[in-house]
């Protein structure tokens, strides 16, 4: 009898899931696009964009843009039990003075298509966590006035990723100062 009612138990279980149905229905992929309007305020970089910088205080470099490239990153994701299909627009631009010494913005959609995202990479590892993309636009508190190698700049944008690392950037115009641990990059011109 002791036998008997997990016999029974797992006779039902198997029962039970067997008689569910596994069939999903064929969805299409949904495609999210980023907003276009802010790319400027994010990428303010052309294809032919050159910025000299200077790195940890004594070396001129200069950066030369790398181009600005659209891809769509596929994926699939779960809908309850079954697959989603999803492709996310993504802008991203590489200004490199060399292959160590360069930084990258990426502008993309997030796999559910409702918050843009960015995330700048300096020096071979992503610097920033995910940023929202109407911080660059939009941005609190703003730095009324910011002094670069004797340059005064105004409304810069700071992102402060931790302790050591920041970014200083003035939107529409380009990054102006890139902190890490290792290295420092100043806006010369």
């Amino acid at each position: 009898m002791k036998t008997l009612y997990p016999l029974i138990s797992l006779f039902l279980l198997l029962n039970l899931f067997s008689s569910c149905s596994r069939d999903c229905p064929k969805q299409d992929t949904q495609t999210n696009y980023v907003n276009q309007d802010y790319l400027p305020y994010i990428i303010p970089y052309s294809d032919t964009s050159t910025a000299f910088f200077l790195k940890n205080g004594k070396d001129t470099l200069l950066f030369r843009s790398q181009g600005l490239k659209e891809t769509f990153e596929n994926g699939s994701t779960l809908s309850g039990d079954c697959p989603k299909n999803y492709k996310s627009q993504q802008y991203s631009l590489k200004m490199a003075a060399s292959d160590t010494d360069f930084f990258e913005i990426k502008y993309f959609a997030d796999k559910d298509g409702l918050v843009p995202l960015v995330n700048i990479r300096t020096i071979n590892f992503w610097t920033t966590n995910d940023l929202s993309y109407s911080t660059f636009k939009h941005f609190y508190p703003p730095i009324i006035k910011l002094k670069i190698l004797d340059n005064y700049y105004d409304t810069v944008r700071v992102i402060k990723t931790n302790i050591v690392d920041s970014i200083c950037l003035k939107p529409k115009f380009g990054y102006l100062k890139i902190k890490t641990a290792n290295v420092i990059y100043e806006f010369i011109k």
